[in-house]
């Protein structure tokens, strides 16, 4: 059967119809237009297309507590806390990845739980409480659904410490794209914006469903087969990136501000000094040959490692080839440590990790939008990475501060978790009642560490062992060669801080054949462990020193500091033994002392016998 063609009024009038019943909408929609009202580039989708995600704490059978949800464990840990949070309870939720995690170690000893155990320690009538919502290489992106959901839980407080895990996964997701697409197009109409606005309701949490749920797990570029061969010159992507970091962070300060909970971000730091770049290649500027003439003169600089002025000359040659190489700059950066310069090194260990193509430090421009951020929304912001430089050899942190690429050691934790507290209290955010002294501070990590299971360094020393197989560090290992007397004392640190002991002090008897003197470098490295409440691996020093040193002057003083970690430690009997033996009852004096007898200042009057 012949069907006619359909009549033109019948296709007319309908359309006429629509575009009737639209005509309200698109005046709307252009007066909104003209009088810039509802900016949808003032709301950023920070989701990635992913519209929520699996609830990171799962309410009890009984109503009373809240807990990790199972499938959730393997990437943030079992924490628990109660649903109905008591009148003299002070709650905190610290959100970010690995290194908020405490990784290689555990949450025991992340810089929440130091904070939660100096703010305890300090306060007599408010209990705080910490808890750890740090999410093995979570990126800012996956946050914002973490921190909308912990609003819900009544934090007082929310601390964010996030930027190292943006370059770590894809951001294409296939399975959500033309989802995304039709999102992303309505959320450019400034009606829908507008309209949301007043419901109250953000990009972030628009229309949830389980459908596109953000996957719980993180897959890793550096998991695939081409693992680094995936990281290329990519400045498009590297700037959307960023965009969206910054974009994660407005969001998530926002929505605490709006919930009228407080907000600290935490700038993080990084390991400058004793991590090579991942990964340093060309970029399509650079032709063949003038590839080939910036790697002879590379080579010719190798090969004059121990002579880095003129390594140097080379090295700038290089430099006026591209100054985008990530290793040249590296290189550059140890030569002019050797020379003496260190604020020019600096400056080159930072274009390093900055140029680096598989960038798993959080990047300057990042560090900067942070700081931007925090300034533009009057936000706390904690500097821990001047905090970490502060405290490393020439402000330029490597494994005294870092156990590898980015994840502090338990130190580090605790020297960003003082610099949080003093910021909480500068800000009037905590006014706990109690000052503490430095004899105080160390007995108190004294006493956490050793409340620590027995295989918890074991534990970190494997886990940062399966770091570093799975970011290839053995490509790198080269590179790490030390230079210099500080340079040896940091591997000898590292083995320390894992309770690797025969191993350090391996390390130490080579550097003692290197060195004329390393005395009282190594009486500093001991005193490091001391003051953090590591007194075995401090004790671990300081008889490897009584056998190496001679001199009666440094052997008082390494006799001294031998009897003031035995008192820390509880072992009176050592302690007294020590006075008896070696001082013959009389107090010893000496400058170099007082920054042992702080531990315990009454250390003559506690072994002083009764009876003499």
């Amino acid at each position: 059967m012949i069907r006619s063609a359909p009549s033109k009024k019948k296709i007319i009038f309908p359309l006429l119809a629509i575009s009737v019943g639209l005509l309200p909408f698109v005046t709307l929609e252009i007066i909104f237009r003209l009088f810039d009202i509802a900016n949808p580039t003032e709301v950023v989708d920070t989701s990635s297309g992913f519209s929520g995600h699996q609830p990171l704490f799962s309410l009890g059978a009984d109503g009373a507590n809240y807990s990790t949800t199972r499938n959730r464990a393997l990437y943030f840990g079992d924490q628990s806390f109660a649903a109905s949070k008591a009148d003299d309870t002070y709650r905190m939720f610290f959100l970010g990845g690995s290194t908020v995690r405490g990784r290689p170690y555990a949450v025991d000893s992340a810089f929440a739980k130091w904070v939660e155990i100096e703010l305890n320690q300090r306060s007599k009538k408010t209990t705080y409480e910490s808890i750890n919502c740090g999410g093995l290489s979570y990126a800012s992106f996956r946050l914002t659904h973490i921190n909308r959901e912990v609003l819900e839980y009544d934090p007082d407080l929310i601390v964010i410490a996030t930027g190292h895990n943006e370059f770590l996964e894809n951001r294409t997701f296939e399975k959500q794209s033309s989802q995304a697409e039709v999102r992303s197009a309505l959320e450019s109409l400034r009606l829908v914006v507008w309209l949301r606005s007043m419901i109250g309701q953000d990009v972030e949490s628009f229309k949830d469903s389980s459908q596109d749920a953000l996957p719980d797990n993180v897959t890793a570029r550096l998991d695939s087969e081409s693992g680094y061969a995936s990281y290329n010159w990519d400045p498009e992507w590297v700037a959307s990136i960023t965009a969206q970091y910054e974009s994660s962070l407005e969001a998530m300060i926002q929505q605490c501000q709006q919930a009228n909970v407080a907000i600290v971000l935490v700038c993080l730091g990084s390991n400058l000094r004793d991590c090579p770049p991942f990964k340093s290649e060309f970029n399509e500027k650079v032709a063949p040959e003038a590839q080939q003439r910036f790697l002879d003169l590379f080579e010719q600089a190798t090969l004059l490692a121990n002579q880095p002025r003129q390594a140097l000359k080379h090295y700038q040659s290089c430099l006026k080839i591209t100054d985008q190489f990530a290793l040249l700059h590296y290189r550059m950066a140890r030569a002019y440590e050797q020379i003496g310069e260190p604020d020019t090194a600096k400056k080159h260990y930072l274009i390093a990790k900055d140029t680096d193509l598989c960038p798993l430090r959080l990047t300057e421009e990042m560090d900067n939008i942070q700081r931007n951020l925090a300034r533009k929304h009057k936000v706390p912001i904690v500097d821990a990475r001047a905090v970490m430089e502060s405290s490393s050899v020439r402000n330029i942190p490597g494994y005294e501060m870092y156990v590898d690429h980015v994840h502090p050691t338990l130190h580090g934790h605790q020297l960003i978790a003082g610099a949080i507290v003093d910021e909480l209290i500068t800000q009037d955010i905590v006014l706990p009642d109690l000052e503490l002294d430095v004899q105080q501070y160390q007995q108190l990590y004294g006493q956490h560490i050793q409340s620590l299971p027995l295989a918890f360094f074991a534990n970190g020393a494997r886990r940062v062992g399966w770091l570093e197989n799975w970011a290839r560090r053995d490509l790198l290992v080269k590179e790490l060669e030390p230079f210099d007397l500080r340079g040896e004392l940091a591997v000898v640190h590292r083995h320390l801080g894992f309770d690797e002991t025969e191993h350090a002090i391996q390390e130490l008897n080579k550097v003692a054949d290197k060195y004329e003197s390393i005395t009282e470098p190594t009486l500093q490295l001991a005193l490091t462990f001391q003051s953090h409440g590591r007194y075995q691996p401090a004790r671990s020093v300081l008889e490897w020193l009584l056998e190496y040193e001679t001199e009666a002057n440094l052997l008082q003083e390494i006799q001294y500091a031998r009897m003031i970690n035995a008192e820390s430690m509880g072992d009176r009997g050592v302690a007294i033994l020590i006075y008896d033996n070696f001082f013959e009852r009389l107090p010893f004096e000496v400058e170099a002392n007082q920054s042992w007898r702080q531990f315990v200042p009454d250390i003559w009057e506690r072994v002083r016998l009764e009876d003499l």
